[in-house]
């Protein structure tokens, strides 16, 4: 019997499921293990390789998969970064959805988005939203899972991760396929095939080949006339089975090549002559092979029903209901349950028992498939109801989160006003202190300025004092030396005249008639004056020491009636001669020197007991 492919696809298509043949699984998962073996390999690319390795174990070790998603997460929390964690959570959404739990799926998409914006990096940043938008696509909410695959590509975009980017667009041309829009399902299957020619993955280019002959098998079906779409879409089918075969030790992904054979064998089902029947068949071993070795249970039932379906054309019931056994039998024990499409085989069984004609044996056949069919509606029911629930206390996670963003907003704000008032008030403080420095160490130059301006001017002050003084003193030296010249030239020229006075009066004091010789008497004249000399010479520093006013005070005193005489008895005096050495010096009697001090002591106004000596000391 032919069974309706459409969920068949749509399984594929939301699951993408990567089943993997034995041997290109092994060479995958020991690369992946002995890149995680090396030494020195960051913990962030320790966590990628355990999301890895997860997604490939899923389908037959589902276990050791969420095993390995935990490892990654435990990594994750010893780092900074949100992006080890973000990466397992986004892993785990995946995990949980092929385990059919829902809620815990969502919960692993709210822990991922909350640990996406705590990292920078695009490539875990696109992930997760990828997975989100895929976890929209699986609960049939189609226009937010378009809006989030497109916000997933905007991170992709320059970062190296063509990969990621062909399956995004994948699925985005799955949102518009059978029908939908089939312009866009083209645009983004196009897109979808450059990604995959780009990331040079054979995975990749395998999945390409699939969503570009799903976008001409959709619009032949909408333009039956068009028998080219058939055509293109058969040539694009093939040359992704023989990518398959040609490249099966790097095919690591082997459920897209089953879809694909299925799909094929289908088309020349469906709309090709009985002559095809052996190509029909061909591809339906195929499909069958590979479901069989990769447990796609999905697809090998629906070998199953298409085998069945050919038997019932022939008109071999018997057959044809046999087959159908053994594709109940061939599934009994397989993990998923898929009550819808065994609900649809058992309503295939009651067809065939009616057109045998056994009544009881229809009946029967339908009663299983209303009991599969009411356990499908239930598991539908109890989804949707997980569904809502889970896409409730997501809407609660993202409502709280936002809260949380916005608090953390608007305390990250307000720390940051605090933290630039902080800083203005610390700039204003440092302006004050700055301008109130500058302020100081202007006063303080001011002060300098004035000090040094007063040093200069007391030093100007005791300079021009001091000039003054050497003024002063340069004119009392001067008049000291004029003064002692006077005095040398005064002292000089009595000296002179007492020697012109000796020599006038050395003859008459010759005694002609003495007991020595003239020459004797000489020698002791000249002896006697050079005694005299010596003690006039020692009197003269005294008498050099007197005041220049001395005479003219003398001459003041007497009324101006001293004469030079007089005068020069007041020099002998003063130099300390006595009444005899005056007389020798002038030639004169000791008689006249006393009447001389008489006279001189009556100009001056002394009296009789006046000392004339003492006198003139004082005048001095």
């Amino acid at each position: 019997m032919h069974l309706p492919l459409k969920s068949l696809l749509l399984a594929v298509s939301f699951f993408f499921v990567f089943h993997i043949n034995a041997a290109a699984q092994n060479i995958y998962l020991d690369s992946l293990n002995n890149l995680l073996a090396q030494k020195d390999i960051p913990k962030e690319e320790q966590a990628n390789i355990l999301c890895k390795l997860a997604k490939a174990n899923f389908e037959q070790h589902l276990p050791l998969s969420f095993k390995q998603a935990n490892q990654a997460l435990q990594i994750g929390k010893s780092l900074k970064d949100g992006r080890g964690k973000a990466m397992a959570f986004a892993t785990l959404i995946h995990l949980y959805v092929w385990k059919k739990d829902l809620r815990s799926a969502y919960a692993s998409r709210d822990s991922a988005m909350y640990y996406a914006g705590k990292t920078k990096d695009r490539v875990t940043l696109g992930f997760v939203w990828f997975r989100s938008g895929w976890l929209d696509l699986v609960n049939d909410q189609n226009d937010q899972s378009a809006v989030k695959l497109l916000k997933s590509l905007e991170f992709f975009k320059g970062q190296n991760a063509a990969d990621y980017e062909s399956t995004a667009y994948h699925y985005l041309a799955s949102i518009y396929s059978y029908g939908n829009h089939p312009s866009k399902q083209k645009k983004y299957a196009d897109l979808c095939f450059r990604a995959a020619i780009e990331s040079q993955q054979v995975d990749q280019l395998n999945n390409a080949y699939f969503t570009i002959g799903q976008t001409y098998f959709d619009r032949y079906k909408l333009a039956p006339t068009q028998r080219s779409l058939l055509d293109s879409a058969l040539l694009i089918y093939k040359r992704s089975l023989s990518l398959s075969k040609n490249q099966e030790g790097r095919l690591v992904l082997r459920s897209n090549t089953a879809a694909i054979a299925l799909n094929t064998s289908n088309a020349y089902f469906q709309y090709f002559p009985a002559i095809y029947r052996d190509s029909a068949e061909k591809y339906l071993d195929l499909a069958t092979e590979i479901a069989t070795k990769t447990n796609l249970q999905e697809v090998l039932l629906n070998c199953y029903g298409l085998r069945s379906e050919y038997s019932v054309r022939d008109g071999h019931y018997d057959e044809a209901e046999q087959i159908l056994l053994n594709g109940l039998n061939k599934t009994a024990s397989g993990v998923v349950s898929m009550p819808m499409t065994k609900a649809r085989i058992f309503q295939g069984l009651a067809n065939i028992a009616e057109k045998k004609g056994d009544a009881q044996l229809a009946l029967n056949y339908l009663k299983q498939y209303f009991d599969h069919y009411k356990k499908a509606f239930n598991e539908e029911k109890i989804n949707s109801i997980t569904r809502v629930e889970a896409q409730y206390q997501s809407a609660k996670n993202e409502q709280q989160i936002a809260s949380l963003q916005q608090e953390a907003s608007f305390a990250k704000k307000r720390n940051t006003w605090y933290v630039i008032l902080g800083i203005m008030g610390m700039a204003s403080l440092l302006f004050l202190l700055r301008s109130y420095n500058f302020k100081l160490k202007a006063s303080i130059r001011n002060q300098e300025l004035i000090d040094k301006e007063k040093t200069a001017a007391e030093l100007r002050a005791q300079l021009k004092e001091a000039e003054a003084v050497r003024l002063k003193t340069e004119q009392i030296l001067l008049k000291e030396r004029q003064e002692r010249l006077q005095k040398e030239l005064l002292a000089g020229t009595l000296q002179i005249e007492e020697k012109n006075e000796m020599l006038e009066l050395l003859s008459g004091k010759v005694d002609m008639e003495s007991h020595l010789s003239f020459d004797e008497q000489i020698k002791r004249i000249l002896s006697q004056q050079k005694k005299m000399d010596k003690d006039f010479e020692t009197q003269k520093l005294d008498f050099f020491e007197t005041n220049p006013a001395f005479f003219e005070g003398l001459q003041q005193r007497a009324n101006q009636s001293l004469t030079r005489l007089d005068l020069k008895y007041c020099s002998y005096m003063l130099m300390g001669l006595s009444n005899k050495e005056v007389s020798i010096r002038l030639g004169i009697e000791p008689k006249s020197v006393r009447m001389s001090r008489y006279r001189i002591k009556q100009k001056l106004g002394l009296g009789k007991e006046d000392d004339l000596n003492l006198f003139l000391q004082n005048m001095k």
